[in-house]
């Protein structure tokens, strides 16, 4: 299948009804969602599915093979696209807490599951938290800014991770930003 000059999100799209129609249950995570929620304002070169069930791996293999994509190591690329392709295993959770909620987005009949904007955020920000990755409390601005944000889940979430301390400049910048 020829992929030359397709999208993030088209390919997301494509791969995640793929997987899908192959009865494969995978959920988009990563900056992959912080590129369709921030309509490419931070460009991700990968795309993250956490597999619902860890011995879907092969078969989710298999599909992307049927998009013409090769196995390299723990990544599938594809050589019309400079998008890689990731899949890991379960469990879907951010930090200690599973994830709760699994957005979709569509277009014609393709189907994607991703993180929903909230979610999205508590993502980047546990790369904020976790590995001091201050591009990823960048992203998580990004999506904050653009989409409505369930602030009392994000700070729940991140005073049971024990980060109060990292949230605090996150709604400092959040506030600063949004002004």
């Amino acid at each position: 299948m020829k992929l030359r000059n397709i999208s993030l999100k088209n390919l997301a799209l494509l791969v995640g009804d793929r997987l899908r129609r192959r009865g494969v249950e995978a959920v988009l995570t990563g900056g992959a969602c912080v590129s369709i929620y921030t309509r490419n304002r931070y460009q991700s070169y990968d795309l993250d599915f956490v597999l619902l069930a860890a011995e879907d791996k092969k078969a989710a293999g298999d599909a992307l093979a049927e998009l013409g994509f090769r196995r390299e190591g723990r990544h599938f690329r594809h050589p019309d696209t400079p998008f890689l392709v990731e899949f890991l295993v379960p469990p879907l959770s951010i930090g200690a807490a599973p994830v709760q909620e699994i957005s979709t987005i569509s277009a014609g009949r393709r189907v994607l599951r991703l993180l929903s904007p909230t979610d999205c955020v508590k993502d980047r920000l546990a790369a904020y938290y976790f590995w001091n990755d201050r591009q990823s409390l960048e992203q998580a601005l990004l999506v904050a800014l653009r989409h409505p944000i369930d602030m009392k889940d994000v700070k729940t979430w991140s005073a049971s991770e024990g980060m109060t301390e990292r949230l605090a400049v996150f709604l400092r910048q959040f506030r600063e930003k949004k002004k």
